[in-house]
């Protein structure tokens, strides 16, 4: 298999998992623990028709509609109990991709790399 990713990244374990993965309308009620009637409405809304199997960005986009009034970290809990593709929050600014002066001392290796952040 192909290294897709760039230098020095990695896609930690199952983190890629779900990607392609489909969900049923009684699937979503279950994780997201909303009624079935709630996500029949939302999913014909949405998509125009409660009938079909929504992929993992149409199941994040439920999550959003569904459970919007939650905190975060509950709406990604949810995707990963139905077995979505649940995208890290950090993935574009996450530790050691942000410009060296922004991140975190304890990313350091010494003091030398400290004092050229500035």
């Amino acid at each position: 298999m192909e290294n897709t990713e760039r230098p020095g990244e990695y896609a930690p374990a199952g983190e890629e998992s779900g990607v392609n993965a489909t969900f049923t309308l009684d699937e979503i009620a279950s994780a997201f623990e909303v009624d079935p009637e709630r996500v029949h409405r939302a999913m014909t809304g949405e998509f125009g028709s409660a009938e079909i199997r929504v992929d993992s960005k149409q199941a994040q986009h439920l999550a959003e509609v569904l459970l919007g009034d939650l905190p975060q970290d509950r709406q990604l809990a949810a995707l990963m109990t139905l077995g979505a593709y649940t995208p890290r929050p950090d993935h574009d600014i996450g530790l050691g991709e942000k410009d060296p002066s922004e991140e975190s001392d304890k990313l350091a290796k010494d003091k030398s790399e400290l004092d050229q952040r500035g």
